[in-house]
């Protein structure tokens, strides 16, 4: 057997350790932590998310209610069980919903 420097080999070689050294470093970089913003930048995070906060407190989100279910009273359980429930497919739907209108008499 020859025992000559091979470059192909050597070449191979070097490739090899190339690549398993960057695998290695790049799974060693990403399990490290992430280093934290500095300090001015946190307390200025903290600073807004407190204002933003007590601003909420002050000032409640008030959802706008439909004026006609806003002065209606909720209607109680049995006179919503003795209303008719009619299924009435899109087509019909706007003439339905129109008062006065049956949807069956119409046929």
């Amino acid at each position: 057997m020859d025992e000559s420097f091979s470059p192909t080999i050597f070449l191979y070689g070097m490739a090899l350790v190339l690549a398993v050294g960057k695998a290695f470093t790049l799974t060693i970089c990403r399990t490290l932590p992430k280093p934290r913003p500095g300090l001015q930048q946190e307390m200025l995070q903290a600073w807004e998310n407190r204002r933003l906060r007590k601003q909420a407190v002050a000032n409640p989100v008030r959802h706008p209610r439909n004026e006609e279910t806003a002065d209606k009273p909720l209607k109680n359980a049995e006179a919503a069980k003795r209303e008719p429930r009619v299924i009435v497919p899109a087509s019909e739907q706007g003439s339905a919903t129109q008062p006065g209108s049956n949807p069956t008499s119409e046929k």
